[in-house]
């Protein structure tokens, strides 16, 4: 299927023209019969978590009928998925429990028992031997990269900060460093730093691989891009250890995760599981962390991109030939939007 980025000029026909497209080269064989079983697997923030009580019940009667899993894919924890729930239901809109809950980015997953969010260990287990993933060693290699010469500041530039007394007593070990640890949603999967503005990141990456790779150990990386808005809305810590020698000009902030999965591993793991085809699987987000969701379009996925989505993931899925969808419209309207167009 030809990606469609609808303009808001003559959005009508743009969209008559996306759907011909859709119907000549995509089918979804969940709607078929004997029902082949697909898999729904949606990010939360954003995207599904901004539905109407109408709108979830479209969307998963939807996936009734298509015999699908309903998976929520997010970078919340799981007790903060719960808070969001909880959230929801106090302006009167229920948010289902799924059949899989996809947290942390892919750090963990959760099974429905009987109406129960329960961790599945096994997936664990699978992570582990797949990665050796060791947050210590992780956080100590960083650690090393963070004091050597090459990513430290020289004292004429820390004395370029005005606040330079506060910003090495709120962070004694990084304070002089281009790399800096801090935590976000931290988990024993995952380590989060935030890193100086003129780190060449792809380098970087490959160091640190090929670090790793001497201990064993294998990472996946995540990267965001924050906005200044969104980091001037961060507590005073973080502030002092993303200050301006840090940020870039337009004080926005480049942060990179050292994770032992994305959402894609636990998309996978359940895919197997379950003896569900790539082709099966109906999938939909607005952010960087949604990327690896996006890059299964290249095994036969289908993926909803939001229209107000982050640049990456936007840029990322223009350049996909194949079952993607840059949708017109925005949260679950756009969710609604793409299975008008996957489904028959």
């Amino acid at each position: 299927m030809q990606i469609a980025q609808i303009s808001t000029l003559n959005k009508s026909q743009n969209v008559s023209n996306k759907r011909n497209i859709a119907s000549k080269n995509i089918t979804f064989e969940g709607l078929k019969v004997p029902k082949t079983k697909s898999m729904f697997v949606f990010d939360l923030d954003g995207t599904l978590a901004t539905a109407t009580t109408e709108q979830l019940k479209t969307i998963f009667n939807k996936a009734k009928s298509c015999n699908s899993e309903m998976v929520y894919a997010t970078g919340r924890t799981f007790k903060e998925f719960f808070k969001l729930q909880n959230k929801m239901a106090n302006k009167g809109i229920e948010l289902p429990i799924p059949n899989y809950l996809i947290a942390n980015n892919g750090q963990f997953l959760y099974e429905n028992i009987d109406g129960v969010l329960i961790e599945n260990l096994a997936y664990q287990e699978q992570l582990i031997q797949k990665t050796n993933y060791n947050r210590d060693i992780v956080t100590q290699t960083m650690r090393n990269f963070a004091k050597s010469d090459k990513y430290k500041y020289t004292q004429a530039e820390l004395n370029t900060l005005e606040n330079l007394n506060e910003v090495k007593t709120s962070d004694p070990e990084f304070f002089d460093s281009k790399i800096s640890y801090y935590e976000w949603n931290p988990s024993k999967n995952m380590a989060e730093y935030f890193l100086a503005h003129d780190i060449n990141i792809e380098e970087f990456k490959k160091e640190v691989v090929d670090a790793l790779a001497q201990k064993g150990c294998k990472v996946k990386f995540r990267e965001n891009h924050y906005s200044k808005p969104v980091m001037d809305a961060c507590n005073e810590s973080i502030l002092l250890q993303a200050n301006t020698l840090r940020r870039f000009e337009d004080g926005s902030m480049n942060a990179l995760f050292l994770c032992a999965a994305d959402k894609s591993d636990g998309i996978d793991f359940i895919r197997k599981s379950k003896g569900i085809n790539f082709s099966e699987i109906l999938m939909a987000g607005n952010d960087d962390n949604d990327i690896p969701m996006a890059k299964l379009a290249q095994k036969g996925a289908k993926f909803i991109c939001l229209n107000d989505a982050s640049t990456r993931l936007i840029n990322y899925c223009k350049n996909l030939k194949e079952n993607v969808l840059v949708a017109v419209k925005n949260g679950a309207d756009a969710i609604i939007e793409g299975l008008e167009v996957f489904t028959k």
